[in-house]
Parts: structure tokens; C-alpha cells; sequence
């Protein structure tokens, strides 16, 4: 036969988990809720001890089961009030890595919006390839113009690739990768001589096609891989 302060504690114990559950289930705002039930608990101990409702002494099974009722209700209360704090502050820690995020990312799209592409360069290749560009830190945004952050002749090869469909092949001679012409031999030179502040990339890319591929090729490859 189970003693009445423990069936006193196990009803108490039985009702802080069934506040856990439907809290839970329901979606509730746990800290209100943890919150409220706590307090409740304890102001309703207190009151009920003031009023000599609940009248504890040693000695007796039902004195002992009023002092283990005491003492379970107070602890359950106390993790109430404890667990609704500490989910709070850990929602507070998630919403503001949120609101971080979002706002790199809202930094970064409003950077994307500040250059923009001519008709004739703006197309879907090209703004797949300047974005993964822009990822590998091989293109920075400064002000409505791109910089390149590479030689010279890898941006002509780049944008040999995007605009005339220039692409490299290995021969049966050697194992060295040479720059091969593509099908589209007008290359919009003044315009992205005027997006990336340059000069002269018409002339870059015409001197080295059909020659080796220049070094560093491979970081240009990737970006279309």
C-alpha cells in the first residue's frame, strides 16, 4: 500500500507534467503560462498556510503528507518559474541571430542592387557567374561598378567564356589547357571595360585566344562547373 505523502507527491508531480504537456500541445506562451502556474502555486501554499488551512506537524502520516505536498508543490513552481526564464532568454538568443542574418543578407542584396548590368551584358549566365564571382571574392562591389580582384587576363577569359562561348580544351599534344574561341566572336568590350573600370579587355582577351590558357585558369573553370 502506497503511503499518503507519497501519493500526495506523485498526484503533484503527475500535475506539473500534464501543465508541461498541454503547454506543449497547445502552443501556449510558456513563459505565462510557467510563469502563472508558479505563482499561483506558491501564493495559494502561502494563503492556505496564513488561514491554518494547511497545517503541517510531525509525527502523523497526514501531517507528513501535508509537508511533502508543501515541498513538492514549491519545487515543481520553482522549475516552472526556472524553465520559463531559461526559455525565454534562448528565444531571445534565436530571434537575434534571426535578425543578424537577415540583416547580412539584406546587406548584401542591397551591395548585388547598387551595380547595374548594361542590356547587352546583363544576362542569365553572366549574373550566375558575377555572383559566384562576388561569393569567392574575386569581384567587389564599389559603388555602381565591379573591381576585379584578379589579373587582368582572367576577367578577359572569364568574360570571353560568358559572352562568346569561349571554352578550354586540352590537346593531344600536351596536357597543357589552351583558350579556345567560341561561336560569338563580338565581345562587349567597352562595356565591361566601363563596369570593371578597365581598359583594354578586348585587346586581353584577342591576344591570348587560341594560346594557352592563362594561370589560374582553373579558379575561372570552376565558376562555370
Amino acid at each position: 500500500m502506497i503511503s499518503l505523502p507519497l501519493r500526495v507527491a506523485c498526484i503533484l508531480i503527475a500535475g506539473f507534467f500534464i501543465v508541461l504537456v498541454v503547454t506543449y500541445i497547445y502552443k501556449l506562451n510558456n513563459r505565462k503560462v510557467f510563469w502563472g502556474v508558479g505563482l499561483t502555486t506558491i501564493i495559494s501554499i502561502l494563503i492556505l498556510l496564513g488561514l491554518g488551512i494547511l497545517r503541517p506537524s510531525w509525527g502523523t502520516e497526514i501531517g507528513m503528507a501535508v509537508i511533502v505536498g508543501i515541498s513538492t508543490a514549491i519545487g515543481c513552481a520553482i522549475t516552472l518559474i526556472y524553465a520559463a526564464e531559461d526559455l525565454h532568454q534562448k528565444k531571445r538568443i534565436k530571434v537575434k541571430k534571426i535578425a543578424e542574418t537577415e540583416s547580412v543578407q539584406e546587406d548584401m542584396v542591397s551591395d548585388h542592387l547598387k551595380v547595374t548590368l548594361p542590356s547587352r551584358l546583363d544576362t542569365e549566365l553572366s549574373r550566375k557567374i558575377f555572383d559566384k564571382a562576388i561569393d569567392e571574392g574575386y569581384i567587389i562591389i564599389n559603388d555602381s561598378h565591379y573591381e576585379w580582384t584578379l589579373n587582368k587576363v582572367l576577367l578577359a577569359y572569364m568574360c570571353g567564356r560568358i559572352y562568346c562561348e569561349d571554352y578550354p580544351k586540352k590537346t593531344i599534344y600536351d596536357e597543357k589547357m589552351y583558350w579556345m574561341p567560341g561561336r560569338v566572336e563580338l565581345f562587349p568590350g567597352a562595356e565591361l571595360d566601363k563596369l570593371f573600370n578597365m581598359k583594354d579587355l578586348t585587346q586581353s582577351r584577342h591576344s591570348r585566344k587560341n594560346k594557352a590558357a592563362p594561370i589560374g585558369s582553373e579558379k575561372i573553370d570552376k565558376l562555370f562547373e
